[in-house]
């Protein structure tokens, strides 16, 4: 009895089969003819006895809804998400090769349209929209370079849980940015163009009208990335997780120095002290003549409150380049700086004799601030003539300390 009953079902299972496959056809038939609307009601007859359906009826139906949802001329970015969701639901039943083969040609309308709708909205800076529209695109042809945008535009829109979620997968992913392009001059528009391989260029070359064959490679993104996923993670508490990425992206390629000079701020940012002061070192070792690398760290050291440090690097940056105005700058405000703990003491005193002579100490302490700042403010104007700002305050320190020929003559030159 209950294998009579399994027979029956099969056999009534079978006109609905059919039935189904003649609305999917209709639904086909109408998308070719350009009737959308018809092919709506066919394909939802279809849907409504789509439990009988078997794995590649099911696959076919997804893939005619999605060619139907891509023929419609009203594309916004839901229809968008649409179309790559019936995509996604035709992959999970048996396909054949014709079905596969129109899938291809879906997802690459759909890339083409998402990627330019993506790039529209990220010119009129809805970046959460491009974002959406990118990794639409990015999900139908897997194209990494996709991806990476739709981090950017996470990023740009503050969602950063999603901004640090994908620039984390395209550091696990292995994904640099970088590429290769195949290169000549077009001989009659004398303007550059980029051939699709090494082949189609030099077969150009060689037939005349082109010449002066090149590579040109683009430079890795890495930095980028990580400079992205370390702003996303301070935004959601995920340090840690940017120093295990920063860590497993500099393993890679431990002796870049873009990389090496991106991931010394990173890891400052990130309150890796004992990595960041590591980079430091293999930096110097590197490059240890480089001025503008002591400039750098003193510019850090300076943003990390570390004073001590940071005038040891300027110093060192003016000892490789006596020249190096921002420097002078820069480590004469350091010692300026200091002058205002001084006068909040000397404001703060009583008149008892202990307070005078402390205020006495304290004064020589002023001066003496003013006279080892003296030499770099009065270089930067001797390389910077016009610096008023420098000028004003070289003024002021010499009426206090009772510079008067250097103050004269000094006042004379701002006046001109």
């Amino acid at each position: 009895m209950k294998t009579i009953t399994i027979l029956v079902a099969l056999l009534l299972a079978i006109p609905s089969l059919q039935a189904q496959k003649q609305e999917i056809k209709r639904a086909e038939q109408a998308v070719n003819s350009g009737d959308v609307s018809q092919a709506a009601i066919y394909l939802e007859q279809a849907k409504q006895i789509f439990a009988a359906a078997d794995s590649e009826t099911r696959g076919y139906y997804y893939v005619v809804e999605a060619e139907m949802k891509i023929a419609n001329k009203d594309m916004d970015l839901e229809r968008m998400e649409s179309i790559s969701n019936s995509l996604e639901r035709a992959y999970n039943y048996d396909l054949n090769a014709t079905l596969k083969s129109r899938i291809a040609v879906v997802k690459a309308k759909l890339n083409n349209m998402s990627a330019r709708a993506a790039e529209g909205e990220f010119k009129k800076k809805n970046y959460a929209n491009a974002a959406t529209l990118y990794n639409v695109a990015y999900q139908s042809t897997q194209d990494t370079t996709l991806y990476y945008k739709a981090a950017k535009s996470h990023l740009l829109a503050k969602a950063y849980e999603d901004a640090f979620r994908a620039y984390k997968n395209l550091i696990d992913m292995g994904f640099t940015g970088s590429n290769v392009r195949y290169v000549a001059t077009n001989v009659k528009t004398k303007q550059k163009e980029a051939f699709g391989s090494s082949y189609l260029r030099n077969t150009a070359v060689n037939q005349g009208t082109h010449k002066k064959p090149e590579i040109v490679r683009s430079g890795s993104r890495v930095p980028e990335l990580l400079r992205g996923l370390t702003s996303a993670s301070i935004q959601i508490n995920q340090k840690s997780a940017a120093v295990l990425a920063i860590d497993k992206a500099l393993a890679k390629d431990p002796n870049d120095q873009k990389l090496l000079n991106q991931v010394f701020h990173l890891y400052n940012q990130l309150g890796a002290k004992d990595k960041y002061n590591n980079i430091i070192d293999r930096l110097i070792e590197k490059s240890p003549k480089d001025p503008n690398l002591y400039y750098n760290f003193g510019v850090s050291s300076t943003r990390n409150n570390d004073v001590d440090k940071a005038k040891e690097f300027y110093k060192k940056t003016l000892e490789l380049d006596p020249k190096h105005v921002n420097a002078k700058m820069n480590l004469s405000i350091l010692i300026l700086d200091q002058e205002t703990a001084i006068l909040d003491e000397m404001n703060n005193l009583g008149m008892s004799d202990a307070d005078d002579k402390r205020y006495e100490e304290l004064k020589v302490e002023r001066y003496n601030l003013y006279n080892e700042a003296l030499p770099y403010l009065e270089s930067i104007v001797e390389l910077q003539p016009k610096n008023k700002e420098v000028i004003k305050t070289l003024l002021n320190i010499y009426s206090i300390i009772g510079q008067d020929k250097k103050y004269a003559v000094l006042k004379e030159r701002l006046d001109d």
